[in-house]
């Protein structure tokens, strides 16, 4: 049961509301109530999923990070490396030449 009420907490919380709402109009109120349980259910239940989506985001960010940082550790001084330097290189003067022509 929510909350951690016991059978007990809910038989005094009937009988008070079938004495305060009477017995035509304590079955709408129970269906009102009912959804509004049902409405918070539901958007906690979709807001865990994201909180849940976004750690879950951070963690492959993270890895992606340590992935790269390894890679390029590994790269390091290779022939693959030079050859990304002289792609930058190649790059940037292609972009100060087109600044130029502007």
């Amino acid at each position: 049961m929510p909350f951690d009420t016991g059978i007990f907490e809910w038989l005094i919380i009937f009988v008070i509301a079938l004495l305060v709402l009477g017995p035509e109009r304590l079955p709408k109120a129970a269906r009102t109530v009912g959804r509004w349980f049902g409405k918070a259910k539901s958007t906690m239940t979709q807001f865990n999923h994201q909180i849940n989506r976004e750690l879950e985001i951070d963690e492959l960010k993270k890895r992606v990070a340590e992935h790269e940082k390894l890679i390029k550790e590994q790269a390091a001084d290779t022939e693959l490396e030079i050859l990304r330097e002289e792609a930058e290189q190649t790059l940037q003067q292609a972009e100060e030449r087109l600044k130029s022509k502007e």
